[in-house]
């Protein structure tokens, strides 16, 4: 029973992210997001937002098949715990490097929803003993 919340509760965090992700894709065609005092060129920022979407794509399809798979033993719990911690921690890293945690209310929310939805399915899927 433990593990099947977990696994409702970490689909529900990944859910719970859609709409942060989907806000991150959305900057990268956004021209207000250009920066042309960037050394790097006007469109360094939003390359970044690229990498950050296609990044977290991938952190969301590996975490996925760690969520579907029958065979989850403790190596395979670690990555995905690995791939939560990596991910949660970019959501709230805008806080100790711009000091903005989230840009509104709603994005605010969203970040705690996702973290808590993550991060609690995370816990309730460790591998007892001799798993």
């Amino acid at each position: 029973m433990r593990k099947r919340i977990g696994l409702a509760t970490s689909v529900l965090g990944l859910a719970a992210a859609a709409p942060s992700v989907w806000q991150t894709v959305t900057h990268i065609r956004d021209s207000s997001y250009r920066a042309p005092e960037a050394r790097h060129g006007a469109g360094h920022v939003q390359y970044h937002m690229a990498r950050e979407a296609l990044i977290t794509l991938g952190a969301f399809g590996a975490l996925g098949i760690g969520l579907l798979t029958e065979q989850r033993d403790r190596r395979m719990w670690a990555a995905m715990a690995s791939i939560t911690g990596g991910f949660v921690a970019a959501m709230w890293s805008g806080g100790p490097t711009t000091g903005t945690w989230a840009p509104n209310r709603k994005a605010l929310t969203i970040h705690i929803a996702s973290t808590t939805g993550l991060a609690t399915g995370m816990w309730l899927l460790r591998p007892g003993r001799g798993e």
